[in-house]
This record gives C-alpha cells, structure tokens and sequence, in this order.
C-alpha cells in the first residue's frame, strides 16, 4: 500500500512539474458527485465523491478524487486515485478524456481489503454561468469494471473570466 501512495503521489508531482511548464498554470476546480458503480459482487453500489484539479492549461489538467461506494449489503469501497484529463481543442469544456490510478479499500463483511485502481473514463464539461460546471461521465477499470455519475462543481480562474470559459 505504501508503495501505491508513493507511486500516485509520484505521478501527481510529476505532472504538476511538467505541465506548469508548458503553458502557466489556469486555475483550480472542486466538485462533489454522485456515482453508481459495480464496486460489489452482484448488482450495483451507489456512492459520492469529492474532487480537487488543477488545469494546468487550456487541455491538461490533473487532481486527486475520493471516491466512497456502498452495495448496501455487505460490501463499501473507498477509492483515492490520481487523474490526468485531456481536454481535445474546445477549450476548457467540452468533451474530457480521464486517466486515474491509485489504490481502492475495499470493506466486505467489515474486512479490509487493499488493491490497485486504474481506470479509464469520458465525460462532458458543461458550463454554468461564472465558472460552476457539470460533468455527466462513465468510465471502466479494476476493481469496479464500470462506473457512471454526474459532478458539480465550481473552477476558480488564476486569470481573466473571458479566458477561464474559452470565450
């Protein structure tokens, strides 16, 4: 497990170091989600999540979530993964592709279990008003296999409005 934080810890501060360096860095964003998964061993788990990104330009950004799942029976998970997001040229909304890796707890008859998260994902950034935005996503992986939600949430811009919304 240790080597899993230092592994995602790794990639997140070489990514904070890299990106910065090939545009100035844009600004942050935080959102909070709902999301059903296969986090379980039959049907589906429903849970919420928190997010924290940085846009390190017009196209990258990166963060950390946390991600809590109940099948509301006998299995809950929390996951705490690393993301890269891709954002083709449509500015800062949009169609997003999303890279995760971290680690996943997963509690089973009140049992903890450790294992490596990596997962692979789509969404759409919808703009609302003065930097709040929605994302509906899904996105597949282990040890969940699928996943589907929607986030809300709020950027701040390092820089003028006009150049946070791409207009």
């Amino acid at each position: 497990m240790n080597r899993l934080i230092i592994a995602s810890i790794t990639l997140c501060l070489a990514i904070g170091v890299c990106a910065p360096g090939l545009h100035a860095l844009d600004g942050m964003f935080l959102g909070m989600g709902a999301e059903a998964n296969a986090n379980t061993r039959e049907g589906m788990a429903g849970g919420g999540s928190f997010t924290f990104g940085i846009d390190a330009n017009r196209h990258i950004a990166f963060g950390l979530k946390a991600i809590y799942s109940n099948s509301f029976d006998t299995v809950s998970s929390l996951e705490i993964p690393a993301f890269v997001r891709w954002f083709p040229p449509l500015q800062r909304h949009g169609l997003y592709v999303q890279w995760e890796l971290g680690s996943s707890i997963v509690f089973e008859n009140s049992k903890g279990h450790w294992t490596l998260l990596g997962s692979l994902g789509a969404g759409w950034r919808y703009t609302l008003g003065n930097n709040w935005y929605i994302e509906p996503f899904v996105r597949g992986g282990y040890p969940f296999i699928w996943g589907a939600g929607i986030t809300a949430g709020l950027r701040f811009p390092f820089s003028s409005p006009n150049r946070a919304t791409g207009e």
